[in-house]
């Protein structure tokens, strides 16, 4: 079955039945031992927290990067949508974009949270968690921390998906997330489509971006459209099906100014 018909028909049930209890994500035999640090800046390091394998009703399978990444910020750890994290070092901050649960993992975050650990979200994420320690966050919000401040942006769908349904719709008020440090600027995009208010961001150092089919999504096309307008420094792509070309689709979009990073 095509992968975005399994991605769609995964993301359908989970925002129809708004329960996700036939969907395992497991660590995917793809997921190299070693996760890839990059770093930004001095004291700024990202690191994808590596590849999933996503299993529906049993039957539908698929091993995939998802959207999940480690970045630290001098002395801050921050998670932005961990699923299936290896990683042993407690957060500082947790970001979350959306509900879907390759985003949002509640047996992630318990694992990764410890008594001062604050998780980020939208409030149809942080009423799931009552026994954490939450910030409910809004559009065109900008939170100030010691070590770095965050922007909160939008990440939806304009193009429909199967059935003329948006899988992410605008009125959802799914995020997306900036967040600065000195002149350092890390765009994580969620899940969205190149948007109008991607023309917007300015000084963008590193953009992780969806490079999937386009249906739940940005496909290699409209992602290179994205990294035209927002024109970071460095891209990393995310969420994207292994073994399906999609990194080479979207390097051969951009021209050579460009520099991308593919981490495993």
């Amino acid at each position: 079955m095509n992968y975005c018909i399994r991605i769609f028909i995964l993301l359908i049930i989970c925002t129809i039945l708004s329960s996700c209890a036939v969907i395992s994500f497991t660590k995917s035999e793809k997921r190299t031992l070693d996760h890839e640090t990059v770093e930004i800046a001095p004291e700024i390091n990202i690191t994808a927290t590596g590849a999933v394998f996503m299993k529906l009703f049993g039957v539908i399978k698929s091993d995939f990067f998802p959207s999940g990444f480690m970045v630290e910020i001098k002395d801050a750890i921050v998670y932005i949508d961990p699923v299936v994290v290896d990683d042993s070092t407690k957060a500082d901050y947790i970001l979350i974009t959306h509900t879907h649960a390759d985003h949002f993992s509640k047996t992630d975050i318990e694992n990764l949270s410890s008594n001062k650990t604050l998780i980020i979200a939208p409030e149809n994420v942080t009423k799931k968690l009552q026994n954490f320690n939450t910030k409910s966050i809004k559009l065109s919000d900008t939170l100030r921390f010691e070590n770095f401040t965050c922007e909160v942006v939008p990440a939806y769908n304009i193009k429909t998906g199967f059935f003329h349904m948006p899988i992410h719709k605008k009125s959802n008020n799914f995020v997306g997330y900036i967040i600065s440090s000195d002149s350092t600027r890390i765009y994580h995009a969620g899940d969205t489509d190149f948007i109008p208010e991607m023309h917007d961001f300015e000084n963008i150092t590193v953009a992780l971006v969806p490079i999937g089919e386009g249906k739940t999504a940005m496909n290699p096309e409209s992602a290179a459209k994205a990294i035209y307008a927002i024109q970071p420094k460095l891209v990393i792509p995310m969420h994207f099906e292994l073994d399906q070309n999609r990194e080479n689709e979207f390097l051969q979009l951009l021209n050579e100014n460009i520099a991308v990073k593919i981490l495993k």
